[in-house]
């Protein structure tokens, strides 16, 4: 798939060809997914944020601006729709005296060989404070860059790449312990 057929798409959909929209759909929907499996507490959570962020990007297509990335402006959505669905929960934990207690991030395990590495992923991935673990996922996951990464969470850039470099850490410190043979990293 190369730019230009994007571009064409999007210049048909904002046309309300419902077609050329399905197709952009197709060609991202799953990267939406497959983030947003990463930094909410349950598979059900980020479906349904999934397609939130998709009924949003059709209402608000007009509002794409021709010449940025078509996948960025998507995970922009879906990373506001869960920060929205976030504050929205801890609001309603903290008017009924709830504990906020959000589990470990799932993790498709079909993208893991073995049940050892799905549980050294999950186990790095739950540890990472959430700023470094939604940099970490929209870098490694979505091979997003810097900038675009610090576009989608309205940090500075340099703010994501300090975060990007803690997780790293992390991820190297936890994993040691997972991999056979691997030295202790402090």
């Amino acid at each position: 798939m190369d730019d230009e057929h994007e571009r064409q798409w999007v210049q048909s959909a904002k046309g309300g060809d419902r077609g050329a929209f399905d197709a952009l759909i197709e060609l991202h929907g799953r990267s939406v997914l497959r983030y947003l499996q990463h930094i909410c507490s349950s598979q059900a959570d980020a479906e349904d944020l999934a397609q939130e962020t998709l009924y949003q990007a059709y209402r608000r297509l007009s509002t794409f601006q021709e010449g940025t990335n078509f996948r960025s402006w998507l995970l922009t959505i879906a990373y506001h729709n869960w920060v929205h669905s976030k504050r929205k929960r801890q609001s309603t934990e903290q008017t009924t005296g709830a504990l906020d207690s959000m589990p470990a991030p799932a993790v498709d395990s079909s993208l893991v060989q073995s049940s050892e590495t799905y549980e050294a992923i999950h186990a790095c991935l739950a540890r990472l404070p959430e700023e470094q673990r939604t940099v970490a996922l929209l870098r490694f996951g979505d091979g997003l860059s810097h900038a675009e990464i610090a576009k989608i969470t309205q940090a500075d850039p340099a703010t994501v790449r300090w975060r990007l470099f803690r997780a790293r850490q992390t991820l190297r410190r936890v994993l040691a312990s997972w991999l056979p043979g691997s030295k202790q990293v402090k």
